[in-house]
């Protein structure tokens, strides 16, 4: 071992020696300046290549740098194109770097086109493929979470396949639809199998097929889409071909799944403790009461499996949550295809993703396939086609499975001694075992999805500067949606099985020819004009069967002409068409005073005669500062814009057909008959109009330091009029509610994105920080309800009230639980005794009345965003990113549901009040109330959290190996998801887009592994 040792530093000096000789250094100095105007360039990275040897060039722009005849040396700088040079015998190089178009003219897709980053005047924000993939998930919508500013993305729930909602600064309508326009590849999203946006349709998007994602937040961004952008546009580009050589790719992860966190309900002893307080009595009455006395165990506990649990030792206790909640996997497989000659680009791809949750009967299957070509024909024509087409199948599981899994008694016993499954674990007949539930095909809730999202352009150069363009998409989305319920689950209870199969058809097109005229005018002038006309036309149809009493359970759902009773049969169509003209004006001079000008006309089918056509204008302005002769010598400014915009956009608002009124079906007796007929159930209003949003935006792009630190803020106010609401009626008119145009609402706030380059070095450590945070504050301005003078009210039936946001909690304040020195005053104030829930005297009057309520809170944040940090360093790669929101308020009626105190079902483990312990928590437990009086004050929570998003570690092995594999790329990582979160809310995960409820799946952990080749 010695001797081997002492060759093989004999072997290094060697070798040393000989390099030194071959390669002998010298001092090799230079002025680095910028090519179009001389300057000298500060920073500017100098290595010598394939080395970690290098320099930075000092503020006049000079470097030096010891480097051998055979180096080449390699100058970067941000902003401008990299260069390379040999040495030689070159003692001074002096290097005139070039702009880097791509970066500082980075085209974005801005809707009918594209513009250069730098010439942007709306609000805009862009995502590229690298941050979209950096988060591995079945979702597009959740790959962007916490990273655009002004977008709030929020999980909808646990289940495998289940989609998120997505709100652009907040909401504005108060009962339309808030969802945001999807555009793929230049072509509006139709289908959603619901008549109605809906953002699960975007499950069937494959994320690892988007090249990128751009967000428009503003009106005059937005306008360019006029009805169908009101509630911003997602702008979604997919993965092209480029010529060169033919890339094959493949990308795989598989990683497992558990519960992110688990509630925490009464065991078997807690239990029991619970019941024996519910039933304390008066010794002389009998009566329940508060300070009476607890009965013995065999008057409390009178089911035989009870007692046999109490008797055990220790006692027995059923986790039924453990039983229910396990683990599971999630997998994804891409194989990719990308290539393409000078004429004809093309990229292919094959997607398969399987997610198996953590509740057995749930789980979620996808197959997407993607085909985009472009060829060009000749210097004039060049055509194109974007395919997508998907399969998905969802098992969405049964909703009582937690749902009874949480309430059930924790002494009852859910196996046999032959390990059967028992059906009802105690004598209550309410409770049955959850676990029934997830048995083989006794509950199957099948969704099936078919889609197919094809396009086609065709693109002509008419002459030079005018470009025509023609793109006719189709989008068709088939649904089947299969529900089997055997007799031995919670909805049946023993009785025969029952069966429904529901199938949706949606059938959008859109056909839109543009033409774009670009000139430039003299040397500082440029000029771009785009005309557009549109046409999108949809078409939904429904068939729906529901059957009972099956005479065999192995039929599912697959043959329903064998029941006995036919419950109900259903069918629907729907139809509606938009026609659209919009133009576009893109004036600058000399790069630094920028305009557009946007004006565009639709036209609904769904509204009423008259009202059918509406025009939305855009207007925005933007001033680059940093161009401005006084910032030539301000070295450390890389970008510093002024933008300010005002547009409005629109919303229809309303289903088809619905302002033409409706007939319900009415039963009468004719000649002592029964009878059916018909009768007007909604008044038409031939009045109805849009829904108009009308949106301010100030904004500054800036940039310091060579790139170092660069970002936006924007600054908004949007003022939404004639929403669409129901005015009640007076019963005389034969109509309880009239449609229309009498709401307003109002919402302001502010953005900010931060990116900085905390540390670069070309061949070391790379830090990168991204900050996005956001706020926003929302208020219904104007309603349908009016004092005699003719102002708006508060509308408290609807929960909604002016000046404050849509959707508020209103309710009566708890303050505490009423005391046992406490009986007179509880008895007076709300006639109740101690023990039970105390509400506060807003008003001051000695009573509580309604008008005590006040709005508690609302769900609008405080502020929310997100922090990503990414770290490379030699091949290594590591991040992790952060979601966070403060402030909103959130309702879980989970605490409704499982802390009734009732003692008849499971409890959570909460600290409730009794005579020896006098607790502010939660009331006292009492047989005689089902539920609390005033239960629901406890529901509500500060849903602020801070949540570990993602964690990746990942290595790209060197060229140099991966060659020898015959690959020219190899990466494998590491990644965990929903790694952890902290919240003052501890039952659920608090990120949720609604209420949280009992049968709500919790969020899962995920950790995988994954590999990414390219051949």
């Amino acid at each position: 071992m010695k001797q081997l040792l002492r060759y093989s530093l004999g072997l290094v000096l060697m070798c040393w020696c000989l390099t030194s000789v071959l390669y002998a250094q010298t001092s090799v100095s230079g002025k680095v300046v910028d090519k179009a105007n001389g300057t000298a360039l500060t920073g500017v990275s100098v290595v010598v290549k394939g080395t970690a040897r290098g320099a930075l060039t000092d503020n006049d722009g000079n470097f030096k740098i010891n480097a051998s005849a055979e180096d080449v040396l390699l100058f970067s700088y941000y902003g401008f194109t990299d260069f390379e040079v040999e040495v030689g015998s070159q003692t001074v190089i002096n290097v005139s770097l070039s702009e880097d178009v791509a970066s500082l003219s980075e085209v974005v897709i801005v809707g009918y086109g594209t513009q250069q980053r730098r010439t942007i005047t709306g609000a805009i924000s862009s995502i590229d493929a690298k941050a979209v993939g950096s988060i591995p998930t079945g979702s597009s919508l959740q790959a962007m979470q916490g990273q655009v500013a002004g977008v709030d993305v929020t999980s909808q729930g646990g289940r495998p396949g289940q989609g998120s909602s997505i709100q652009i600064r907040g909401r504005r309508s108060i009962t339309a639809s808030n969802d945001p326009l999807y555009v793929i590849d230049g072509i509006p999203m139709t289908s959603t199998s619901g008549g109605t946006n809906s953002t699960g349709t975007m499950f069937d998007i494959n994320p690892q097929d988007i090249e990128s994602i751009e967000v428009l937040k503003d009106a005059s961004a937005t306008a360019i889409y006029g009805s169908r952008g009101a509630n911003g546009v997602v702008l979604i580009t997919t993965k092209r071909g480029a010529s060169g050589k033919t890339v094959f790719s493949y990308d795989t992860y598989y990683g497992t799944t558990n519960p992110l966190h688990k509630v925490d309900m009464m065991n078997g002893e807690e239990f029991a403790a619970m019941k024996r307080e519910s039933r304390r009595r008066d010794p002389v009455t009998n009566q329940v009461s508060w300070n009476g006395v607890i009965p013995t165990d065999d008057k409390i506990f009178t089911d035989p499996v009870e007692q046999a649990s109490l008797a055990a030792t220790p006692i027995r206790s059923t986790d039924y949550q453990d039983l229910i909640l396990g683990s599971g996997y999630q997998t994804n497989h891409q194989l990719g295809l990308r290539g393409g000659t000078q004429k004809t680009l093309f990229n292919v791809s094959v997607g398969v993703f399987d997610e198996q949750g953590i509740i057995v009967n749930q789980d979620f299957k996808r197959l997407t396939g993607r085909v985009n070509l472009d060829h060009i024909i000749n210097d004039r024509f060049k055509v194109g086609t974007s395919t997508m087409v998907s399969y998905s199948i969802q098992n969405w599981g049964s909703n009582a499975t937690l749902g009874e899994a949480l309430p059930n008694n924790p002494l009852g016993v859910p196996y046999n001694d032959a390990g059967g499954l028992i059906f009802l674990p105690t004598n209550d007949g309410i409770r049955t075992n959850p676990l029934n539930e997830v048995a083989p095909n006794a509950y199957i809730d099948e969704r099936r999805f078919a889609r197919l999202f094809p396009s086609l352009y065709a693109e002509a150069k008419i002459f030079d500067g005018l470009t025509f363009r023609s793109n006719l998409g189709a989008d068709f989305r088939y649904r089947r949606n299969g529900i089997f319920t055997g007799s031995l689950t919670n909805t049946n209870r023993g009785g025969p099985a029952k069966a429904s199969v529901e199938h949706n058809t949606d059938l959008g097109y859109t056909w839109e020819n543009v033409l774009t005229y670009q000139k430039k005018i003299g040397s500082i002038h440029d000029l771009k004009i785009t005309a557009l006309q549109s046409i999108q036309q949809n078409t939904y149809e429904q068939g729906r069967v529901d059957v009972a009493n099956l005479p065999y359970e192995s039929a599912l759902f697959y043959n329903l002409g064998v029941a006995e009773v036919r419950q109900a049969v259903a069918s629907r169509l729907e139809q509606w068409s938009l026609s659209s003209f919009m133009g576009r004006v893109n004036y600058d001079i000399a790069g630094k005073y920028l305009l557009q000008l946007t004006l565009r006309a639709d036209g609904s089918s769904r509204l009423a005669e008259g009202n059918k056509w509406h025009y939305f204008p855009g207007v925005s302005l933007g001033w680059r500062i940093v161009d401005e002769g006084f910032m030539k010598n301000v070295k450390w400014v890389d970008e510093l814009k002024l933008r300010g915009s005002y547009g409005s956009v629109g919303n229809t608002s309303v289903s088809p057909y619905q302002t033409l009124g409706g007939l319900r079906r009415t039963v009468y007796s004719w000649d002592e008959v029964p009878a059916f007929g018909f009768g007007l159930n909604q008044i038409p209003n031939p009045e109805l109009g849009w829904e108009v949003s009308s949106t301010t935006d100030i904004g500054l792009d800036f940039g310091f330091f060579q790139g170092r630190i660069s970002g936006s803020f924007d600054w908004f106010l949007t003022n939404t009029t004639d929403i669409i609401l129901q005015r009640s009626l007076p019963p005389t008119s034969g109509y309880s509610s009239v449609l229309q145009n009498i709401g307003a609402t109002r919402t302001s706030g502010q953005e900010l994105t931060l990116n900085a380059n905390a540390i670069y070095n070309p061949d070391g450590l790379r830090w990168d920080i991204t900050l996005n945070l956001s706020r926003y504050d929302e208020e219904i301005v104007e309603l349908a309800l009016r004092d005699e003078n003719g102002n708006p009210i508060d509308d408290i039936g609807n929960r909604w009230f002016i000046g404050e946001p849509i959707r508020v909690f209103y309710d009566y304040e708890k303050i505490g639980i009423w005391q046992k020195d406490e009986v007179d005053m509880a008895k007076a104030m709300e006639n109740k005794v101690p023990g039970e829930i105390k509400l506060k005297d807003q008003d001051g009057d000695g009573l509580i009345t309604p008008a005590d309520r006040i709005i508690l809170g609302s769900d609008v944040p405080d502020f929310y965003g997100g922090l990503t940090n990414r770290f490379e360093f030699k091949g290594i790669d590591f991040s992790f990113f952060v979601y966070f929101k403060y402030g909103q308020m959130i309702r879980s009626r989970f605490h409704d549901d499982n802390n009734s105190l009732f003692a008849r079902y499971n409890n959570l483990d909460v600290d409730y009040w009794t005579i020896d312990n006098p607790s502010n928590e939660n009331p006292r437990p009492n047989e005689n109330q089902e539920f609390p009086r005033d239960g629901s004050t406890r529901s509500y929570f500060d849903g602020s959290f801070l949540k570990l998003r993602n964690v990746s570690l990942g290595y790209t092995f060197p060229n140099a190996v991966a060659e020898k594999l015959k690959m020219s790329r190899l990466r494998v990582y590491a990644s965990a998801q929903n790694v952890y979160f902290f919240s003052k809310y501890e039952s659920y995960d608090p990120e949720n887009n609604d209420d949280i409820n009992t049968g709500d799946v919790p969020t899962s952990r995920l950790v995988l592994l994954g590999i990414n080749l390219q051949f």
